[in-house]
């Protein structure tokens, strides 16, 4: 992940880039789930003073049809923003940029 160059002095240190890299990248796990047809929900799993890791994502299947054109186009906005070139679940899953 590249810094995108609007938010360079909260990336600057190197906690910061890592934590804004870990909620990118759940960002974009979320979004695929949605592409699928998932109803999404993030939470929190465990209180953060025991883990700085502590996001659960939540997929229900639901019968609604996603709008995967407009959600393709969020996740190249993000992959664009910050220098992913392919996140690893669009390559397990063969999700195609729309």
């Amino acid at each position: 992940m590249e810094r995108s160059g609007r938010f360079d002095a909260i990336t600057r240190y190197g906690i910061f880039l890592e934590r804004q890299a870990v909620m990118i990248t759940d960002t974009i796990r979320a979004l695929i789930l949605e592409y699928f047809g998932y109803k999404t929900q993030v939470m929190e799993f465990i209180e953060m003073e025991h883990t700085p890791k502590n996001v659960l994502l939540v997929g229900r299947k639901t019968s609604k049809e996603p709008k995967k054109t407009e959600i393709a186009q969020q996740i190249a906005e993000l992959k664009a923003q910050y220098g992913i070139e392919k996140h690893y679940l669009e390559t397990m899953l063969d999700l195609k940029s729309e």
